[in-house]
């Protein structure tokens, strides 16, 4: 994806833009070719993870058309994906691993309707235990300040409708931005993990500072119990 001939473009929005393209570049060079458990739930969580990727590469494409109140929508099913990545790795039962990698047919379209939803998975990663502290305070902290306003977009809110009508400021498209490459940064993290391969899980580690220009705020960790 070339964004270096959007003229149209704002010029801090532009440069932002590279700098998320650039973080996304950085995370797949990191990873390599490094390959991943072919455990059923390493390979499921490892796919949710590249639907995440995915979504934020979209949101770049069209933060980059000034396509911005459907980039919005974008970035929920962004989170709502690597919500589901971390819930399969450290915290789905394997019942919930079987439906997810189950051949997508009527029928096992119909079991996966009763797997849980966002709030639910969060909660989940608490009471398994497995997860990293920071995995699970970064994810509610986003599902908190963010879920009103993303459902009003995603649902036809006013949200939606107001920033159709009056523009999207380009103070906010550069926060929409930091706020999917926070969750693309995660993604990164979750896959390096799954990768074995602590080498490359530290490397994952340092992009935090090393883009910290393009993301938002690194929350203050809980100290460990």
């Amino acid at each position: 994806m070339d964004l270096t001939t959007h003229s149209n473009v704002a010029p801090d929005l532009l440069r932002m833009l590279r700098r998320s393209q650039g973080l996304q570049d950085r995370i797949f060079e990191i990873l390599g070719e490094d390959g991943f458990n072919d455990a059923p739930r390493s390979q499921a969580a490892v796919g949710m993870c590249l639907v995440s990727v995915e979504h934020g590469q979209a949101v770049q494409v069209l933060m980059s058309l000034a396509l911005a109140v459907s980039a919005v929508g974008l970035v929920r099913l962004q989170f709502e994906a690597l919500t589901r990545a971390v819930w399969l790795l450290y915290a789905a039962p394997d019942s919930a691993v079987d439906k997810m990698q189950a051949p997508l047919a009527k029928e096992s379209e119909q079991a996966a309707k009763n797997l849980p939803g966002a709030s639910d998975m969060i909660d989940d990663l608490v009471k398994k235990g497995r997860a990293p502290a920071a995995a699970h305070q970064m994810l509610s902290h986003f599902k908190e300040v963010s879920w009103p306003a993303l459902n009003s977009f995603v649902h036809g809110g006013v949200h939606a409708l107001s920033r159709s009508a009056d523009g999207f400021p380009t103070v906010l498209a550069l926060q929409l931005l930091r706020n999917s490459n926070g969750l693309t940064t995660m993604t990164g993290m979750t896959l390096a993990v799954l990768t074995g391969d602590q080498l490359c899980a530290n490397a994952m580690s340092r992009i935090q500072r090393e883009f910290a220009d393009c993301l938002p705020e690194l929350l203050e960790h809980p100290p460990a119990a």
